[in-house]
């Protein structure tokens, strides 16, 4: 199958900058690759994309599972969702919806991002906590300051649209700053109607608003350097297409701060604070076709609504400073955060259930990394870290708990279990890098990963689709007394690079104990409500998240060639298998199939142009246990443009 894709018109204008070309340059940084100065170039056409989960799709062995226009959940290697560390701007920030429509990456428009730093393997240990599949940190364009007494104004504007949602994306940076002081403020804005194709088809609903802003100031005295940051965001109607509820809207904001001090003779100490408070409202009846036919269905309500929030924070300081002939990190880091979720039908005023209440999930941890040459030519990468998960909840309701009938029974289950649970995770990594010639290096890398549940998979205690965007159409229960998942993670790979041509293979297998995914269950109270509402409403199977056995395995390569000083070729391939080992071998859930990627560009000094392929295989190797189903290959090709008429505006 083929398909054509119209790409994205972008604008950017860079207004009263000396230096106007420094918020030109959008760049994905892939640590562990030195074939191109470790960067990844974005497409000029970036500009006009709606959030920063996007440009993962340039990135060897990444991914994203998209259930709607501003809700990409950033994938790695086969893992997504929480099980990849997502930290923007220094911050894990926490989705207020249980069905991850506001996923970390989502929270930073394409335009206003400085650089996506995807880290290809093995993720360090300094990297974040409960790194199992990956890390990947976003920075934002901010201020910065300048080498001079004197102060300085920069700016950004860009425009983009598209056509087949007749979209605008917008956005606006300012910064005014010298050496002491940094100011900035941004503003950007995106906002589509339904998604069409075909001619006259379309994907209702997948129409998209929202507006954000930021404001920050930092200020250095001698070894001294402070700033804050303050982000709000304000998202309208948006449809979710995969999911059984569409964003009404998501308001809030977080506020962080940060101090660093260099202690001379290269140490150095960084701190890091922020806090999160954020409120969101779904429904399924607003924004949907068949919106009017839910106010009564076989004789009862089918409209629901769902206002969650979500409030946390984080605090985390680290002390570098040289040992041995390398770097030593020392670091303690923690986080917290509670959901709330109640459930409401606008047209039935009893009816009333808690989707979580109070779900607490409070995370501790310090680590010790060191990471230098051992000898000439062999690096050695090693780091240990303790991480200790508090978990708990409140007690639930349920508007029709009464009499002992059997949503009673599961209510007072979950009341009465032990909702209060710690785990105490371990994880280290010891990664090798030889330089074998002056072409070639390769790197071999072990590591132990945990991850502790998730508040979705532990509390979720009625048969529900809050699962945290896996967007299957299937209910789910947690279970309280889930253990943490542990990885065991292997990795080799090579990196050449000689005569403009570099090439960088990369073969990872890991062995997860106790993985989390959901299993069917029969036989129990929560069938039988799920069953109560099956004759009303029809369903399917309640599943059970359970631990089970499970393996990821897989090679992505990243390579390219230089013609010319004007002609160049890259690309990269992408291949990850996933599967239980228990349970019949049955494939894991989500799993992006063989795809590859292209793109051929030539560049001048004052504009470029590239056409680009990506090709997606089919994939058959789906869960059964998810009914998944099987999905045609397919391939997009695209054209891009830009070009620099004047200094300052690129097009």
């Amino acid at each position: 199958m083929k398909q054509f894709k119209l790409s994205l018109l972008s604008v950017a204008i860079v207004a009263l900058s000396a230096n106007a070309t420094d918020y030109t340059n959008q760049t994905i940084i892939v640590e562990g690759s030195s074939m191109r100065p470790g960067s990844f170039g974005v497409a000029p056409d970036s500009l006009a994309l709606k959030d920063t989960a996007a440009l993962l799709k340039r990135v060897p062995g990444a991914n994203v599972n998209r259930n709607g226009p501003l809700t990409g959940i950033a994938s790695y290697r086969g893992q997504f969702g929480s099980r990849v560390n997502a930290v923007v701007d220094g911050m894990s920030w926490k989705e207020v919806g249980p069905n991850s429509m506001d996923p970390p990456l989502s929270h930073i428009p394409a335009a206003l991002t400085e650089s996506l730093t995807v880290y290809r393997g093995i993720a360090p240990i300094s990297s974040g906590i409960e790194t199992i599949g990956g890390s990947m940190i976003a920075e934002s364009r901010k201020s910065h300051f300048t080498s001079g007494s004197d102060f300085e104004f920069h700016g950004l504007a860009s425009f983009g649209f598209s056509e087949a949602d007749n979209g605008l994306t917008s956005s606006v940076l300012s910064t005014y700053a010298n050496d002491s002081h940094r100011f900035h403020a941004s503003v950007s804005q995106e906002k589509g109607d339904d998604y069409e194709f075909d001619g006259s088809k379309s994907v209702n609903p997948s129409q998209y608003d929202r507006d954000a802003y930021t404001v920050g100031y930092g200020t250095k005295f001698g070894a001294h350097e402070f700033g804050f940051n303050y982000s709000n965001n304000d998202t309208g109607h948006t449809g979710t297409p995969s999911l059984p509820m569409d964003i009404i809207w998501v308001r809030g904001g977080i506020f962080s701060a940060d101090y660093s001090i260099q202690l001379g003779e290269g140490r150095s100490l960084d701190v890091e604070y922020y806090y999160q408070d954020m409120r969101h409202l779904m429904n399924n009846f607003t924004l949907r076709p068949n919106g009017a036919n839910m106010t009564v269905m076989a004789g009862s309500s089918r409209t629901r609504q769902n206002l969650t929030t979500v409030d946390g924070g984080g605090l985390s300081a680290v002390y570098r400073m040289p040992v041995s002939g390398g770097s030593l990190s020392l670091g303690l880091e923690g986080d917290q955060s509670t959901h709330d979720g109640f459930i409401t039908d606008p047209n039935n005023a009893m009816f009333g259930v808690d989707n979580f209440n109070g779900a607490e999930k409070n995370r501790y941890s310090g680590f010790v990394e060191w990471k230098g040459n051992i000898k000439e030519g062999l690096e050695l990468e090693t780091g240990i870290r303790y991480t200790q998960v508090d978990m708990d909840s409140g007690q639930v309701s349920h508007h029709m708990a009464m009499g002992g009938n059997i949503i009673e029974q599961l209510q007072d289950g979950f009341n009465n279990s032990d909702l209060s649970q710690t785990d105490h995770n371990w994880d280290f990594d010891v990664i090798l890098r030889q330089t074998l010639s002056n072409e070639l290096t390769a790197e071999v890398g072990f590591a132990r990963k945990t991850r502790s549940p998730s508040y979705q998979e532990r509390y979720l205690w009625i048969p529900l689709e809050a699962t945290g965007g896996l967007a299957d159409n299937r209910v789910y229960i947690g279970d309280v007394n889930l253990d943490a998942e542990t990885a065991y993670q292997f990795e080799v790979g090579l990196e050449y690079s000689a005569n403009g041509l570099y090439v960088a293979p990369r073969a990872f297998y890991h062995r997860i104990d106790d993985y989390i995914q959901g299993q069917a269950i029969t036989g129990t109270t929560a069938n039988l409500v799920a069953d109560m509402a099956n004759n009303i409403f029809g369903g399917d199977t309640v599943l059970q998240f359970t631990n089970v056995d499970a393996e990821l395995y897989g090679v992505d390569v990243e390579w390219g060639y230089e013609f010319s000083s004007d002609w160049r070729l890259d690309g990269a391939v992408s291949y990850v298998r996933g599967r239980q080992r228990d349970n019949g071998g049955d494939n894991l859930y989500r799993i992006a199939p063989l795809n590859t990627r292209a793109q051929l560009t030539y560049e001048q000094s004052n504009w470029s142009v590239a056409t680009e392929i990506e090709a997606y295989s089919a994939q058959n190797d789906v869960a059964e246990y998810n009914g998944e189903l099987n999905s045609a290959g397919y391939a997009l090709f695209n054209i891009r443009a830009d070009i620099e008429p004047v200094a300052g505006i690129s097009m």
